[in-house]
């Protein structure tokens, strides 16, 4: 079992805290432990820290530089749980969607799979195109610095942009879920199935690029 982040985690304390001190803590863990740092194909990082049966406290870290995205350039999404993140470092802009049905042009739409657990290197990730073509719209644009906090409700539509020249860090609280399909807006000329697995790289790694 690998270690969990040392840290008395809950929604009011990581809110609350100074986000030089959760960095910190973040990073020594890193260090010292061996915990799992997965690439997401939309090019940041994900480290679980805290698992529990209400839901996954999880470390998101976007590097400085060009990141590169595998899969399909989709980044239009929903969860299937609640999603609150604070910021810890840089900054973000969080888009969130109208994304309506439609008969006549539009994109398709398609499910996230996953081919058993999804924190497990091994684990392939897979994205199957639907029958569904849907048009989006823009509702909201916020974009939040260090020490600002931000939700995504379940089932909402979002995507989440983090400039080149920044690098961003959250602390994330994934919790309430629901079963339910994990949809991707996609773009047409794709493969009806796209799959691939999640790189790897060591927290000792990526401890190194954290701006602590």
């Amino acid at each position: 079992m690998r270690a969990e982040l040392p840290l008395p985690l809950s929604l009011q304390y990581v809110q609350e805290t100074p986000t030089e001190n959760l960095l910190l803590a973040v990073k020594n863990w890193l260090s010292r432990n061996t915990p799992l740092c997965l690439a997401h194909p939309h090019g940041f990082f994900v480290v679980p820290v805290k698992r529990t049966d209400l839901g996954d406290w999880r470390f998101h870290f976007w590097p400085m530089g060009e990141r590169p995205v595998r899969g399909m350039p989709a980044f239009i999404h929903t969860h299937d749980r609640h999603v609150d993140s604070r910021i810890l470092s840089g900054q973000l802009t969080n888009i969130t969607y109208d994304v309506a049905l439609t008969q006549n042009g539009g994109l398709p739409l398609y499910e996230v799979g996953y081919g058993g657990d999804r924190y497990e290197k091994s684990t392939s990730n897979f994205l199957l195109k639907t029958s569904t073509r849907v048009e989006t719209q823009t509702l909201k644009t916020e974009t939040l610095i260090a020490g600002q906090s931000y939700r995504v409700d379940r089932h909402a539509y979002h995507e989440a942009r983090v400039p080149n020249n920044v690098c961003t860090a959250t602390l994330v609280w994934m919790h309430d879920k629901v079963a339910s399909p994990i949809n991707v807006v996609g773009f047409d000329g794709q493969p009806d199935r796209i799959e691939f697995n999640r790189m790897e790289i060591s927290g000792a790694e990526l401890a190194k690029l954290l701006p602590v």
